[in-house]
Protein backbone atom coordinates (compact mmCIF):
# COMPACT_ATOMS: atom_id res chain seq x y z
CA UNK A 1 0.00 0.00 0.00
CA UNK A 2 1.39 3.56 -0.94
CA UNK A 3 1.04 6.22 1.02
CA UNK A 4 1.59 9.76 0.20
CA UNK A 5 2.51 12.27 2.76
CA UNK A 6 3.60 16.14 1.94
CA UNK A 7 5.50 18.29 4.73
CA UNK A 8 7.43 21.59 4.58
CA UNK A 9 11.51 20.68 5.40
CA UNK A 10 13.54 23.56 6.80
CA UNK A 11 11.22 26.33 5.55
CA UNK A 12 12.51 25.85 2.21
CA UNK A 13 11.79 22.41 0.50
CA UNK A 14 8.21 20.54 0.00
CA UNK A 15 8.85 17.16 0.29
CA UNK A 16 6.72 14.16 -0.88
CA UNK A 17 7.12 11.21 1.52
CA UNK A 18 6.44 8.20 -0.44
CA UNK A 19 6.11 4.95 1.65
CA UNK A 20 5.59 1.24 0.30
CA UNK A 21 5.44 -1.23 2.44
CA UNK A 22 7.95 -4.12 2.37
CA UNK A 23 9.92 -1.94 -0.71
CA UNK A 24 13.45 -3.12 -1.94
CA UNK A 25 15.46 -2.49 -4.91
CA UNK A 26 17.03 -5.03 -7.04
CA UNK A 27 20.55 -4.95 -8.51
CA UNK A 28 19.19 -2.73 -11.31
CA UNK A 29 18.04 -0.16 -8.92
CA UNK A 30 14.08 -0.97 -10.01
CA UNK A 31 11.19 -0.36 -6.80
CA UNK A 32 9.01 -3.45 -6.21
CA UNK A 33 5.93 -3.29 -3.81
CA UNK A 34 5.13 -6.06 -1.99
CA UNK A 35 6.86 -8.38 0.91
CA UNK A 36 10.07 -7.44 1.07
CA UNK A 37 12.48 -10.89 0.72
CA UNK A 38 14.51 -11.61 4.44
CA UNK A 39 16.48 -9.48 5.02
CA UNK A 40 16.29 -7.23 1.83
CA UNK A 41 16.68 -3.42 3.19
CA UNK A 42 13.49 -1.42 2.69
CA UNK A 43 13.17 1.98 0.28
CA UNK A 44 11.46 5.33 0.70
CA UNK A 45 11.80 7.48 -2.35
CA UNK A 46 11.65 11.41 -0.83
CA UNK A 47 10.64 13.52 -3.52
CA UNK A 48 11.34 17.45 -2.88
CA UNK A 49 10.50 20.54 -4.80
CA UNK A 50 13.36 22.86 -4.55
CA UNK A 51 13.58 26.33 -5.76
CA UNK A 52 15.22 25.89 -9.60
CA UNK A 53 17.77 28.78 -10.89
CA UNK A 54 17.80 29.56 -14.45
CA UNK A 55 21.94 30.35 -14.37
CA UNK A 56 24.80 29.76 -12.15
CA UNK A 57 25.09 33.81 -10.98
CA UNK A 58 21.39 33.28 -10.10
CA UNK A 59 22.17 30.58 -7.58
CA UNK A 60 25.70 32.66 -6.35
CA UNK A 61 23.39 35.96 -5.74
CA UNK A 62 21.21 34.06 -3.51
CA UNK A 63 23.43 32.24 -1.31
CA UNK A 64 24.13 33.37 1.87
CA UNK A 65 27.75 31.33 1.88
CA UNK A 66 29.61 29.30 -0.43
CA UNK A 67 32.90 27.26 0.57
CA UNK A 68 35.66 25.02 -0.38
CA UNK A 69 35.89 21.87 1.62
CA UNK A 70 36.04 17.96 2.46
CA UNK A 71 34.02 15.97 4.56
CA UNK A 72 34.89 14.70 8.14
CA UNK A 73 31.99 13.12 9.54
CA UNK A 74 28.24 12.76 9.16
CA UNK A 75 25.10 11.75 11.01
CA UNK A 76 22.00 10.27 9.80
CA UNK A 77 19.38 12.52 11.76
CA UNK A 78 15.42 12.18 12.18
CA UNK A 79 13.94 15.96 11.23
CA UNK A 80 10.31 16.77 12.55
CA UNK A 81 9.45 19.11 9.12
CA UNK A 82 7.22 21.82 9.83
CA UNK A 83 3.51 21.03 9.78
CA UNK A 84 1.35 24.07 8.70
CA UNK A 85 -2.71 23.20 7.78
CA UNK A 86 -3.06 27.20 7.26
CA UNK A 87 -2.78 28.91 3.31
CA UNK A 88 -3.71 27.77 -0.13
CA UNK A 89 -4.17 24.10 -1.17
CA UNK A 90 -2.06 24.65 -4.14
CA UNK A 91 0.88 25.63 -2.46
CA UNK A 92 0.30 24.03 1.00
CA UNK A 93 -1.14 20.57 0.57
CA UNK A 94 -1.11 20.87 4.18
CA UNK A 95 -3.86 23.58 4.09
CA UNK A 96 -7.05 22.30 5.29
CA UNK A 97 -6.36 19.38 7.15
CA UNK A 98 -7.39 18.73 10.57
CA UNK A 99 -5.19 18.96 13.87
CA UNK A 100 -5.01 14.99 13.79
CA UNK A 101 -4.41 14.74 10.14
CA UNK A 102 -1.52 16.93 10.58
CA UNK A 103 -0.35 15.57 13.51
CA UNK A 104 0.18 12.21 11.43
CA UNK A 105 3.05 13.64 9.87
CA UNK A 106 6.41 11.65 10.60
CA UNK A 107 10.05 12.66 11.14
CA UNK A 108 11.99 13.25 7.97
CA UNK A 109 15.48 11.45 7.23
CA UNK A 110 18.21 13.35 6.94
CA UNK A 111 22.17 13.01 6.56
CA UNK A 112 23.91 15.85 7.90
CA UNK A 113 27.68 16.58 6.98
CA UNK A 114 30.55 17.97 9.00
CA UNK A 115 32.39 19.87 6.13
CA UNK A 116 36.12 21.25 6.98
CA UNK A 117 36.26 24.55 5.56
CA UNK A 118 39.44 25.02 3.10
CA UNK A 119 38.21 28.30 1.60
CA UNK A 120 35.17 30.65 1.62
CA UNK A 121 33.91 32.42 -1.30
CA UNK A 122 31.01 34.20 0.28
CA UNK A 123 29.96 34.19 3.82
CA UNK A 124 30.60 34.88 7.65
CA UNK A 125 32.91 31.19 7.88
CA UNK A 126 36.78 31.20 7.96
CA UNK A 127 39.15 28.46 6.39
CA UNK A 128 39.41 26.04 9.13
CA UNK A 129 36.13 26.12 10.17
CA UNK A 130 33.57 23.21 10.37
CA UNK A 131 30.20 23.39 8.76
CA UNK A 132 27.30 21.14 9.71
CA UNK A 133 25.23 20.36 5.71
CA UNK A 134 21.80 18.61 5.68
CA UNK A 135 20.80 16.82 3.03
CA UNK A 136 17.30 14.61 2.63
CA UNK A 137 17.96 10.85 2.85
CA UNK A 138 19.97 8.49 4.65
CA UNK A 139 19.70 4.99 6.23
CA UNK A 140 18.66 4.01 9.60
CA UNK A 141 18.69 0.42 10.43
CA UNK A 142 17.40 -1.82 7.75
CA UNK A 143 15.39 1.46 5.87
CA UNK A 144 17.34 3.60 3.35
CA UNK A 145 15.59 6.99 2.10
CA UNK A 146 16.32 8.09 -0.76
CA UNK A 147 15.52 11.57 -3.20
CA UNK A 148 16.37 11.03 -6.53
CA UNK A 149 18.13 14.77 -7.12
CA UNK A 150 20.04 14.54 -3.52
CA UNK A 151 24.18 13.12 -3.95
CA UNK A 152 25.04 12.77 -0.12
CA UNK A 153 28.76 14.34 0.31
CA UNK A 154 30.72 11.19 0.74
CA UNK A 155 33.63 11.00 3.88
CA UNK A 156 36.43 9.92 0.82
CA UNK A 157 38.85 13.13 0.38
CA UNK A 158 36.35 14.68 -2.26
CA UNK A 159 37.02 18.42 -2.64
CA UNK A 160 33.46 19.95 -2.49
CA UNK A 161 32.32 23.63 -3.33
CA UNK A 162 28.85 24.43 -1.20
CA UNK A 163 26.62 27.05 -2.03
CA UNK A 164 24.44 27.19 0.63
CA UNK A 165 21.48 28.86 2.60
CA UNK A 166 22.00 29.97 6.24
CA UNK A 167 19.20 28.96 8.86
CA UNK A 168 20.85 30.04 11.69
CA UNK A 169 21.08 27.69 14.30
CA UNK A 170 20.16 24.94 12.00
CA UNK A 171 23.03 23.39 9.43
CA UNK A 172 23.28 24.92 6.36
CA UNK A 173 21.16 23.37 3.24
CA UNK A 174 22.12 23.59 -0.54
CA UNK A 175 19.99 26.05 -2.48
CA UNK A 176 19.48 23.21 -4.84
CA UNK A 177 20.75 19.95 -4.40
CA UNK A 178 22.02 19.69 -8.26
CA UNK A 179 22.96 23.45 -9.07
CA UNK A 180 24.61 24.17 -5.69
CA UNK A 181 27.12 21.36 -5.63
CA UNK A 182 30.26 21.13 -7.52
CA UNK A 183 33.47 18.88 -7.22
CA UNK A 184 36.78 20.57 -7.85
CA UNK A 185 39.31 18.35 -9.55
CA UNK A 186 43.43 18.44 -8.80
CA UNK A 187 43.65 21.85 -11.14
CA UNK A 188 41.15 23.40 -9.22
CA UNK A 189 38.52 22.95 -11.98
CA UNK A 190 34.59 22.78 -10.63
CA UNK A 191 32.30 19.82 -12.36
CA UNK A 192 28.52 19.66 -11.17
CA UNK A 193 28.50 16.75 -8.67
CA UNK A 194 25.31 15.62 -10.84
CA UNK A 195 23.78 15.73 -14.78
CA UNK A 196 21.41 18.97 -12.85
CA UNK A 197 24.59 21.30 -12.49
CA UNK A 198 26.18 24.28 -14.19
CA UNK A 199 29.09 23.52 -16.75
CA UNK A 200 30.01 26.78 -16.50
CA UNK A 201 31.89 27.19 -13.54
CA UNK A 202 34.98 27.22 -14.12
CA UNK A 203 37.54 27.30 -11.78
CA UNK A 204 37.64 27.68 -8.04
CA UNK A 205 39.58 31.38 -8.73
CA UNK A 206 37.39 32.61 -11.17
CA UNK A 207 33.89 31.13 -9.08
CA UNK A 208 35.62 33.33 -6.43
CA UNK A 209 36.45 36.36 -8.61
CA UNK A 210 32.88 36.16 -9.69
CA UNK A 211 31.23 35.55 -6.36
CA UNK A 212 33.13 39.29 -5.31
CA UNK A 213 31.59 40.90 -7.98
CA UNK A 214 28.12 39.85 -7.18
CA UNK A 215 27.89 39.91 -3.40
Amino acid sequence: MMNLRHAVVGGSALLAVLTAAGCSTGGGGDRTEGKASAGAPEVIAYEADYPVYDSLDAVVKKADTIVKGTVVSSTVKELMPEVSTEGDPLTNPQAGLSKEEAAEVEPVIITVSKVKVSEVLAGDVKPGDTVEVSQLGGTLGKTTYKEKHTTTLAKNGTEYVLMLADHGSSPYDLLNPEQALYTVDKGGKLRPATGGGFEDAGTVGRLKDRTARMK
